[in-house]
């Protein structure tokens, strides 16, 4: 779908009713931006990442002008390293995104290819027939910024994601002055960030933070601390070097994101006298274990339960350098993304049974603060910029209608509530759906892209939840030489039954030769479908079933 000269196109890849992978096109007169391409993550079948749908641009991808990066998180930018072949256009963002995108970028032989183009806040770019400008926010990154874009069909503003913090000690604060007068020159659509409209207490400042995690730490005078927060919360690091040098603490760093984000401010002008200071004080990790316990502070990743980060390591008594026991507190610096529940808590029990006291938000409310608006916010960003109307933004259903009802409650009453593949159109002071194109997240299997829906993944949700079975025999004219070989896996066959359903397997072979003469292809899908019913009819399973024919 080409947007025409008075159409304003917004039309949302990802990001809507569910976490994660944000990606939104906005278009007007035959040309298109795209603003974000994140990842979002998954855990099921072997996939730990997905990357939005990206087939619509690709065939606009003569139209394209160029993507624009509100922040360096991963649902934002962390799909540029596999989608980026297939785009090939300009990328526009702030100084520590950039510095973030060129990290992972590295790892790729095409890598330096990429046309990253730094904007300062406040900066206008004349991008075909758009007007688009870079206004700083805050948020729990550094370079954070959302995104006013002006055409000849109406003016849109994104906000990616943001708070208010006006102590926020490292980073940026809300840009009050400019969003105001973008106000006065009129938003026709705000597509606003929805994350933390469920949320009832109001958000607190990052300073709050370093006061509560100073007074945590303190209280364990005998005991050597870890903390463990989001790598890319770089005022959080800060915040955790300040809080070690003032209570006589030297500082290990453990986890390849946490070196990998530390080394991205070094590249930018948030790396001031403070920080390099701080980075200064830090030490390696047998140093650190050749300390006494009440010298140390351990900073590292993994506060979500991922398997593979420094802290499930360390709660597995893998790393092969620090061994956490009873001398050990580990603080959770950060809040539960929904759906990482039951890893955390696998994590923390794994420390708990290793001896390890462990403090959370949930005994602790100010070791962490969230990223994201509440309610009252996002009240004054409406009052601010004063939207003809609203489209929420990054967030699961329950997220994006309560944002919806409270803009009405607000007095925005044209509020359009998309789903990923929409394409809505302003017009005539309302936002209409014109179209919808479904969209199939893809899945980053090993080195390769696959769409969620792909059969591969059908076959392995199959062997995950019903087993497989795999039956190879000799057929010789209508005759099977010797016996099939039989394998059974993933499901529970009582001893005594073993023998009764491979005879059974055997006598089905029989008759489908039978039936089907030399028709090797009629006998083979016929077994797959008998096979499969015998285990449904005898164990409720539907296994994957696959019959190999060797002819003679």
């Amino acid at each position: 779908m080409q947007p025409k000269k008075d159409d304003l196109l917004i039309a949302p890849l990802g990001g809507m009713e569910q976490i994660g992978a944000n990606c939104t096109m906005v278009g007007n007169n035959k040309e298109w931006l795209m603003i974000d391409l994140g990842i979002a993550f998954y855990d099921k079948l072997g996939i730990e990442v997905l990357t939005p749908d990206i087939s619509f641009p690709v065939e606009e991808r003569k139209n394209l002008r160029g993507i624009f990066i509100t922040h360096a998180h991963e649902d934002h930018l962390g799909a540029i390293p596999y989608l980026w072949t297939e785009l090939r256009c300009p990328i526009y963002l702030t100084e520590f995104p950039a510095a973030v995108l060129r990290q992972k970028l590295k790892e790729y032989d095409w890598g330096n290819e990429v046309p990253l183009n730094i904007v300062k806040p406040g900066e206008v770019l004349d991008i075909g027939g758009f007007k688009v400008e870079f206004v700083s926010l805050a948020h729990s990154v550094l370079g954070s910024c959302g995104i006013f874009i002006k055409t000849q069909a109406g003016n849109i503003f994104h906000t990616g994601d943001w708070k208010i913090d006006e102590t926020p000690l490292l980073g940026d604060t809300v840009d009050e002055k400019r969003l105001k007068e973008i106000g006065e020159e009129g938003v026709d659509c705000l597509l606003c960030d929805s994350t933390n409209m469920l949320a009832e207490a109001q958000i607190g400042s990052e300073s709050a933070v370093r006061e509560a995690l100073e007074r945590v730490v303190a209280q364990y005078k005998d005991k050597r601390i870890t903390v463990t927060c989001f790598a890319s919360n770089v005022a959080r690091m800060e915040t955790i070097f300040a809080v070690a040098k003032k209570l006589g603490r030297k500082v290990a760093v453990i986890g390849r994101s946490m070196h990998k984000m530390m080394a991205a401010v070094e590249e930018t002008s948030y790396f001031t006298s403070k920080f390099k200071e701080s980075i200064a004080q830090t030490i390696a990790e047998d140093e650190a274990m050749d300390m006494p316990p009440e010298k140390v502070l351990f900073l590292c990743t993994g506060s979500q339960g991922e398997p593979r980060s420094a802290l499930s390591k360390l709660a597995r008594d893998d790393n092969k350098t620090v061994s956490l026991g009873e001398k050990d507190v580990v603080v959770f610096s950060s809040k539960v993304i929904p759906g990482n529940e039951l890893e955390i808590r696998d994590v923390q029990n794994m420390l708990i049974r290793r001896g390890v006291e462990i403090v959370t938000t949930e005994t602790e409310d100010d070791i962490h603060v969230s990223g994201h608006p509440d309610k009252k916010a996002v009240a004054q960003m409406y009052k601010w910029l004063k939207p003809r109307s609203l489209m929420p933004v990054h967030g699961d259903a329950r997220m994006l209608y309560t944002q919806r009802d409270f803009a009405r409650e607000c007095g925005i009453s044209e509020v359009c509530i998309a789903e990923s593949g929409d394409f809505v159109n302003f017009s005539g002071g309302r936002l209409e759906k014109v179209d919808h194109r479904d969209v199939v997240f893809d899945a980053v299997d090993g080195v390769d892209l696959i769409p969620l829906n792909s059969p591969e993944l059908r076959q392995r949700s199959t062997m995950s939840y019903n087993g497989h079975v795999s039956v190879s025999f000799l057929l010789s004219g209508k005759k099977m030489l010797g016996s099939p070989e039989i394998s059974i896996e993933g499901i529970y066959i009582p001893a005594e039954e073993n023998g009764n359903i491979t005879s059974k397997i055997r006598q089905i072979i029989s008759s489908e030769i039978t039936k089907h003469s030399k028709n090797a292809s009629a006998i083979k899908k016929d077994c797959e479908a008998a096979i499969k019913s015998l285990f449904s009819r005898n164990f409720e399973k539907k296994p994957l079933v696959v019959v190999h024919i060797l002819k003679q």
